[in-house]
């Protein structure tokens, strides 16, 4: 509803959309409800980490590219904060947080570095960015779109690498606690063997959560006939090609790290020295 006024009096009221707001929130406390009767502390803290991911991105990051910094900076400055944040509230500050944590931030390097090649040679430009040009002509002229582009890669694989670090980490802690006796090496492979398992579906994961936004351009696609060796060259194509590929590099570096350092910080150690299953940190050895 937009409301005109005319000094202290209303001039005029129009319709200008439905109210949603509403069942928004609804919508939302009903998924945070579920999600703490379902994980309890855990859900907890998910739904701290879900709060602070809105915070950083809306109050930080975008305030920050719309006055011209470097996006890839301050994506990265964001991005590495958030996962140190968001591990340490699952795992607390121990050797699990240091397993994950060490996993995630060798894969968003990974993928940082691949984006800014990847993009120039590719030869992308920001504009392939959904509202890029609406950006532009709202007085934001000197962004520089395409490093927002580069940024906008990392960023959004970071949240697959987060989950990849984290099960890893969890899989290889329940495995020493099970089996005490367990050598660093032989806690590593049981990692590398999960995360050879979560490979075969975060690719997949990665590939339909970056072309779900586009179904209706592949849609005109097919109506137009356009032959599959032009659509795959067309630059809105490449783009998402490249999301999907560069974090999917991301992920197979972060897997078997992983499961190297937890393999390497959470097995091995003296007896009564294991990391238990609260969030207290564990002393070293």
């Amino acid at each position: 509803m937009l409301v005109s006024l005319d000094g202290d009096e209303v001039a005029s009221v129009s319709m200008i959309d439905h109210y949603r707001l509403d069942l928004e929130i609804l919508l939302l406390a009903a998924f945070f409800l579920f999600l703490v009767l379902f994980a309890g502390w855990t859900g907890v803290r998910a739904i701290l980490s879900f709060l602070l991911s809105v915070l950083a991105i809306w109050k930080v990051l975008v305030p920050c590219c719309l006055k011209g910094m470097d996006p890839i900076l301050i994506g990265g400055a964001i991005t590495v904060g958030l996962t140190l944040m968001i591990i340490a509230l699952v795992f607390g500050f121990d050797r699990r947080c240091l397993a994950a944590v060490t996993g995630a931030f060798a894969g968003i390097a990974l993928t940082c570095v691949l984006g800014v090649v990847c993009t120039s040679s590719f030869q992308i430009q920001g504009a392939v960015m959904s509202f890029s040009e609406t950006l532009l002509y709202s007085g934001y002229e000197n962004l520089n779109l395409t490093r927002i582009f580069m940024a906008s890669i990392f960023v959004g694989s970071s949240g697959a690498l987060m989950d990849l670090t984290v099960d890893i980490t969890a899989a290889v802690n329940e495995v020493v606690q099970k089996r005490p006796d367990l050598s660093r090496w032989e806690a590593a492979r049981s990692g590398i063997q999960v995360g050879r398992a979560a490979m075969g579906t975060m690719t997949t994961t990665l590939l339909l959560a970056y072309s779900g936004g586009y179904i209706a351009l592949l849609m005109v696609f097919m109506a137009q006939g356009t032959p599959l060796i032009n659509m795959l060259n067309y630059k809105y194509v490449t783009s998402e090609i490249v999301h999907t590929l560069v974090g999917s590099f991301g992920l197979v570096l972060a897997a078997p790290l992983t499961a190297l350092t937890a393999g390497w910080f959470l097995a091995g150690q003296k007896k009564g020295e294991h990391t238990d299953r609260s969030l207290d940190a564990v002393k070293p050895e």
